[in-house]
């Protein structure tokens, strides 16, 4: 039977620390995180990675099963290493805390896409849309992507890794996250796609968390 490994990376210094672990109507973000992972995926070793003993003494709040790993890499994939090389597994789903608000099940579905598909390398989630997009090329530069007319209709996807990653370990182990064979779990809910990095983006959740149970959608 086939083991997940489940990482969440908390580096101290980052802007958005402070953030994650300020109450959005009762939970953190840290700890909806947490609850989401444990939630989706029961028989999972869940770990916590950091350098902070204040994260590390909310993390502890939400379960006991929650391992935490002192963080002694500041570099994100020597991090993954460090607690890949403590816990191995057969799969690995790196989540951020930084994302309050995932769907029901979309870690597991995540996680379940690369296992299921041997040919996939990784699966990152993603957020489909249509647009007529445009590139700086340099200081006064600016060109269409598809020049030649309006391509509004043209479907883009864009990762939103922080989300939910769904990865093999040879990968972490060669410093990378992405294989060359990426599967998409795509994600439709906008409120799924809020990323606290700041005071400002927490004041965007706690509205957010105001409306979740009425926003709420269940991924099966």
């Amino acid at each position: 039977m086939s083991h997940t490994l489940v990482i969440i990376p908390v580096l101290a210094a980052s802007k958005s620390t402070e953030a994650i672990l300020k109450s959005l109507k009762g939970p953190s973000s840290l700890q909806r995180t947490l609850s989401a992972a444990l939630e989706d995926l029961p028989g999972a070793t869940i770990v916590v990675t950091t350098d902070s003993d204040v994260v590390a003494a909310q993390a502890s709040q939400v379960g006991e099963s929650i391992i935490l790993r002192e963080r002694t890499a500041e570099s994100y994939t020597g991090a993954l290493i460090d607690v890949l090389d403590a816990h191995p597994a057969d799969h690995i789903a790196v989540v951020e805390a930084t994302h309050p608000f995932r769907p029901r099940g979309l870690i597991r579905r995540t996680v379940e896409n690369l296992v299921e598909r041997d040919h996939l390398d990784s699966v990152v989630c993603a957020r489909q849309f249509r647009a007529n997009l445009w590139r700086l090329d340099g200081a006064n530069s600016i060109t269409a992507l598809r020049p030649g007319g309006d391509h509004r209709d043209v479907t883009y996807f864009q990762e939103m890794v922080g989300l939910a990653l769904a990865t093999r370990p040879d990968l972490i182990r060669d410093g990378r996250r992405l294989g060359d064979a990426v599967g998409f779990e795509v994600v439709d809910q906008f409120w799924a796609l809020v990323d606290i990095r700041d005071d400002d983006t927490h004041a965007v959740a706690e509205l957010v968390a105001d409306r979740l149970s009425d926003l709420r959608d269940k991924i099966e």
